[in-house]
Order: structure tokens, then C-alpha cells, then sequence
């Protein structure tokens, strides 16, 4: 076995393995990571007689996350004992539910213990889906001045949802800046006041990701969700790539989206450590 860190020109022979795995769906977190270089980024694999069996990948955080991350595709063997000598403890985990367990199996007790865990499905939106028009409903890209009601929202999603690790005000504001930098976080207006957003997260040759959803309150059930993801989706879809998000197996969100034409293609999972 030969396990040693990757080089950047080297990644489009991981994206290959990773294209031909069975949960591919369910790595746009990774691939989107290497196609960006995201910055920090640390790629290691295990490899036996030259063939490829695996890759675990490091992150000092990963938008939305504003924690450290550990990606893994294959099978990690004794990658993550190596890697744990020189390399502090990520505190979130994730990706396919079927990877993420093998991780459980091979985790260094010298890194953080589980904290928390979040069983998720991962659904995909086949075909542009309709939606009624709604005058008192605009869609846009977020703008530096919706900053502050964003970073609020980020928050409120976080404690809604009920996740292991919160971010911080000024975790939520960095990711915030990025997304909408990077015009990934669009948002609803109702009767011209900010209601809700979504970032797009992660792509891939074949799909776009919605990394989080999130609507006031006040405003859930009037179809304020149906209009700002289907005109984030339609976007997708004229970009001739295909919707594809993750939510909790028993959450309300999806039977919303199950109503707009997406459909489970996979399981997804979350892992927390501290």
C-alpha cells in the first residue's frame, strides 16, 4: 500500500475514480472542492499497485460550513491513522452515508470524538418544474446590503434544523460574503422585503447543489419556497446541468421538494465531532 498527499495536477484522475463510484451523486461536495482548488485544500490516497482505492480530502471549512471538513471517497484503510499524526482533528464530516460510515470504522482516537450525527436523503430535480407567478414574489442575487439579514437567516437555519455545531455570528458572516461574492446565495423578496434564500453550493459537469434553504416564518406555506427554488432551479436547467440537494430523512422540507419534482436518488449523511 502507498499512501502519500496528491498534487493538484493529479485531480482529474481522482474526479475519474470518483465519476465511476456508486454514491458519485452524493460527492458534489469533493468534486466541487477539486475542480476549485478550494483554498486549504489537502488531498491524500490510498492506492495499492498503482490502482486507486480511495481519497480522504481536508478542508479548513467548506461554504456553507464554517468548520474544519473531511471529505472521503472509497475506502479510507489506513489513511486516516497516517494523516491524524500530522493533522489536527476536522470537526464535520460529509457525504455519502456509505462512505461516512466507513469513516466511523477507520477514526484516529487521537482526533475529536462523535459528537452528533444527521441522516439525510439526497434528492435531484429531473426536469425544470413550473411554478405559479406570484406579483408580490421577486427572486435575485444577494447584494452586500442584504448582508445582515442573511447572516441572521444562516443562523436561524442552523438552530431550525437542529445541527450539532451552530455557527457563530462571525462564521455565518464569512460564508455569507463568500456566496454572495461568488454570486452563489439568491434570495426572495415578499412585497419588497427580504423573505428567504438559497445558496448553490457545489457543481459538477452534471449537476448544481442547493446547499441550504431557508424561508421566514412568516411567510412559510404561501408558495414563497415553491417560487424562489423554482426560478433557482430553471437557472440550473437552462445551464444544462441538474438540481441536486440533501435534507433530513424526516424533515418537513422533503415533502416540499418531493412536491416540486425532485426525487430521492441516494442516502447522505452528516457527522460532527468536538
Amino acid at each position: 500500500m502507498n499512501i502519500q498527499p496528491l498534487a493538484p495536477d493529479n485531480y482529474p484522475q481522482l474526479l475519474a475514480f470518483i465519476r465511476q463510484s456508486d454514491d458519485a451523486d452524493a460527492q458534489l461536495f469533493l468534486v466541487g472542492a477539486l475542480n476549485s482548488r478550494a483554498e486549504g485544500l489537502q488531498v491524500f490516497v490510498h492506492q495499492d499497485a498503482g490502482r486507486l482505492l480511495g481519497a480522504v480530502a481536508l478542508l479548513p471549512s467548506l461554504p456553507p460550513f464554517a468548520v474544519p471538513v473531511i471529505l472521503i471517497v472509497g475506502e479510507p484503510g489506513a489513511l486516516l491513522a497516517h494523516i491524524a499524526e500530522g493533522h489536527a482533528s476536522p470537526q464535520m464530516a460529509i457525504g455519502p452515508k456509505a462512505a461516512l460510515e466507513r469513516l466511523l470504522e477507520h477514526w484516529p482516537v487521537a482526533w475529536l470524538p462523535l459528537i452528533g450525527r444527521r441522516d439525510e436523503v439526497l434528492l435531484k430535480q429531473f426536469d425544470a418544474f413550473p411554478v405559479d407567478s406570484a406579483p408580490a414574489l421577486t427572486t435575485r442575487l444577494a447584494g452586500p446590503e442584504d448582508e445582515a439579514t442573511l447572516v441572521d437567516y444562516r443562523i436561524q437555519m442552523e438552530k431550525d434544523s437542529g445541527v450539532t455545531l451552530v455557527s457563530s455570528r462571525e462564521q455565518a458572516t464569512q460564508t455569507v460574503r463568500l456566496l454572495t461574492r461568488t454570486q452563489a446565495l439568491h434570495v426572495v423578496e415578499v412585497d419588497g422585503q427580504l423573505g428567504g434564500c438559497t445558496a448553490l453550493t457545489s457543481r459538477d459537469e452534471q449537476h448544481e447543489q442547493l446547499g441550504f434553504i431557508f424561508v421566514e416564518a412568516r411567510h412559510r406555506l404561501r408558495g414563497v419556497s415553491d417560487k424562489l427554488l423554482g426560478e433557482v432551479c430553471a437557472g440550473i436547467h437552462r445551464r444544462q446541468r441538474r438540481p441536486l440537494t440533501f435534507t433530513c430523512v424526516g424533515g418537513p422540507l422533503r415533502h416540499r421538494l418531493g412536491e416540486i419534482g425532485f426525487r430521492v436518488v441516494g442516502e447522505h449523511l452528516k457527522l460532527y465531532f468536538g
